[in-house]
């Protein structure tokens, strides 16, 4: 790491060379991999573990109105 002097005696620290670099990771694809697991697609509806939308739409369900009347169920 190299330091140099300014005008006024500040001590000026660059990090413009980093001996090694840390490789990049493929963001796309964990991106992907981890909205297919907030999804469960693949998974047959029986089957979902409660996470991602089935564990929000679970939470919420059954929706009724204030006079009783109607009902919204998720199947």
């Amino acid at each position: 790491m190299a330091k140099s002097f300014t005008g006024r005696k500040r001590i000026r620290k660059s990090f413009g060379r980093i001996p090694s670099i840390a490789p990049m990771p493929n963001l796309i694809e964990v991106q992907k991999s981890s909205y297919d697991r907030f999804l469960q697609m693949d998974t047959p509806p029986q089957s979902r573990d409660e996470s991602g939308l089935q564990e929000v739409f679970r939470s919420v369900f059954p929706i009724k109105d204030f006079s009783e009347r109607g009902t919204l169920e998720f199947v």
